[in-house]
């Protein structure tokens, strides 16, 4: 059995399912082109750490349209499951019948590092479970060394998500750590800070999603 492995999951881009609640802003286009930037930048951090990565994708769209964006090594999965907890315990299901600790990230999260994964990791070398959470209150990753259902057994998409998977993980007797908080991108408002964050600081690597939000929320700037 292997040691590491990450499981990528992401939506794949497909016009009007895609940042859908960016479109009152943004044209269905730019919401796929978006979207593409984020898992560009996310791929583009993490390969480096050489950790073997399992692309878990959506039903919905065309599987060749992200293909060329990964290197040969990449695995890639289809989501199954009713809801979104049932496919992502599936993903990570699927890891840990090959590797000893899978760790469990989005894809709407450009600001994202590599470091952030590396906690992760080092988190499970002494603990059950790895969690990183989201300013919404959700979370962006999570890591573990043995498949738990339950873990995803509840309502997502609201602001207590983090929390109630904590109080989840206690429940069990399972021994957990905490990771760094990020800015997932849903809404414009999220946009707009993910540009404020840019603007003031040309080091974070994440250059496909840089060029297109300047390019975008610049024009703005210029228009106010």
């Amino acid at each position: 059995m292997k040691d590491k492995v990450i499981v990528f999951f992401t939506r794949i881009p497909t016009l009007g399912k895609t940042k859908t609640r960016l479109e009152p802003f943004l044209s269905k286009d730019l919401c796929v082109k978006l979207q593409t930037a984020f898992i560009k930048d996310i791929y583009n951090n993490i390969k480096s750490l050489g950790i073997d990565i399992i692309v878990n994708y959506s039903e919905d769209g065309d599987l060749e349209f992200i293909k060329d964006i990964f290197d040969e090594n990449v695995l890639f999965l289809r989501q199954e499951g009713k809801d979104l907890g049932e496919k992502m315990y599936n993903g990570i299901s699927f890891s840990l019948k090959n590797y000893s600790k899978s760790v469990l990230i989005g894809s709407d999260l450009p600001l994202m590092d590599k470091e952030d994964i590396e906690r992760a990791f080092n988190i499970l070398e002494t603990n059950d479970i790895a969690i990183s959470p989201t300013y919404d209150g959700g979370y962006y990753l999570i890591g573990m060394k043995e498949e738990n259902k339950d873990i995803f057994n509840m309502k997502y998409s609201t602001s207590s998500v983090f929390e109630e998977t904590i109080e989840k993980i206690g429940a069990m007797g399972k021994s957990y750590g905490i990771g760094n908080i990020q800015l997932d991108i849903d809404d414009i408002d999220d946009l707009l800070k993910l540009y404020e964050i840019l603007k003031d600081d040309n080091k974070i690597p994440c250059h496909n999603t840089r060029e297109l939000v300047m390019k975008i929320l610049e024009k703005c700037d210029e228009n106010e």
